[in-house]
């Protein structure tokens, strides 16, 4: 028997589950009574029993394997299949970025996908799609959902609820991205995934008073995310920090030239934060029609730093979301809520990166 430090030997747990994960999934151990016991994967890895334990630990927590009292370990056979509805997928590559993450992790792990079509141009079709989509889920039985709320409508907490409801009927279990279906500062009973937008707000409003904005403005559009309101609330708490003096909020569309023009007039702002990079890049069209020069006249910043962002003129100053990083934690969590319904709520912030380009770059 070799020790864990034996050259060669997969020392770290992780590694060892990782690689019974992906026999798993190539349905390696399909038969009963076929999977490992902890003596032998201690001699084919090479490694003491407490990381054997802990490699079938792993296993167990993401709810692959079971494990009998005096009969050994077994292959799950649990439902397989999840359900994902990212009605966002239809304005941004940045939620295009998490499917692909999701799509990933459920290949890896073995996992069966049921999606569906939320990509109407209105947000209140897609709204609807989405609450048809859920109880096609129900009528299924999928295991678990992974969703995004329902947004940018009048109507959005009231379809949440009617969404939830349905889910919460079926049994089944479900993990937020993005923000949250209760407003702030209540928290809904789902486990949540997301930035940490007040933190990135704060990270934006920094690095603009660092290159010598003195009046910050921040673009609210109308039936907004509440996640936008959290990063605008960071970059304010940034600027008073530091100032004395609170942020501008402009309630407006970023392509109304009279109201933009209107804003500059009245508020003069030197530098202007918008919701993402989308409604940046529409600002910047409308600044360059009113014939305000970027960064001269004014610097803008957004979110999400999509490939645009880099391609706009100027290029983009963006908040980076860890997209893949969202996906994975998303579905370890939706893994964990399976094994364990009675977990407590779970709000899980990743950290951001501040992209710094010429939008932002004062020519002085």
């Amino acid at each position: 028997m070799q020790n864990d430090e034996t050259s060669g030997a997969i020392a770290n747990y992780s590694k060892i589950a990782e690689a019974l994960c992906e026999e798993i999934r190539a349905g390696v151990y399909s038969d009963e009574g076929s999977f490992p016991s902890l003596t032998k994967i201690m001699q084919r890895f090479g490694v003491s029993r407490p990381s054997a334990v802990r490699s079938v630990a792993e296993l167990k927590r993401l709810g692959l394997v079971t494990t009998r009292k005096g009969a050994g370990t077994f292959i799950s056979q649990k439902n397989r299949t999840i359900g994902l509805a990212i009605p966002g997928t239809a304005d941004s590559e940045f939620f295009s970025a998490i499917m692909d993450g999701l799509v990933f992790n459920c290949n890896k792990y073995g996992m069966d996908l049921v999606a569906g079509d939320i990509f109407a141009v209105d947000h209140d079709k897609r709204a609807k799609q989405a609450e048809r989509l859920a109880r096609h889920f129900a009528s299924v039985g999928v295991a678990g959902v992974i969703m995004q709320p329902v947004g940018f409508s009048e109507n959005a907490n009231h379809l949440n609820g009617i969404i939830s409801d349905i889910l919460d009927k079926a049994g089944i279990p479900v993990v937020l991205v993005d923000y949250d279906i209760a407003t702030p500062p209540n928290r809904s009973k789902y486990d949540l995934v997301a930035i940490d937008n007040f933190g990135a707000g704060r990270r934006v409003a920094a690095h603009l008073l660092n290159v010598g904005a003195k009046r910050i403005c921040c673009l609210l559009r109308r039936l907004c995310a509440d996640s936008v309101h959290t990063r605008f609330a960071g970059v304010d708490a940034e600027v008073f920090r530091t100032t004395g003096r609170h942020a501008t909020v402009v309630v407006g569309e970023p392509t109304d030239g009279k109201a933009v023009a209107a804003a500059l007039k009245k508020f003069r702002p030197d530098a202007i934060v918008c919701s993402n990079d989308i409604a940046a890049g529409w600002l910047l069209k409308t600044l360059k029609k009113l014939g305000v020069a970027v960064p001269g006249d004014v610097m803008v910043a957004g979110f999400d730093d999509v490939r645009l962002a880099a391609r706009m003129r100027p290029a983009l100053t963006s908040v980076r979301q860890p997209c893949f990083e969202i996906a994975d934690m998303a579905f370890k969590a939706l893994l964990e809520r399976m094994a364990d319904s009675s977990l407590p709520p779970r709000e899980i912030l990743l950290d951001t990166t501040l992209v710094v380009r010429k939008s932002t770059t004062p020519s002085h």
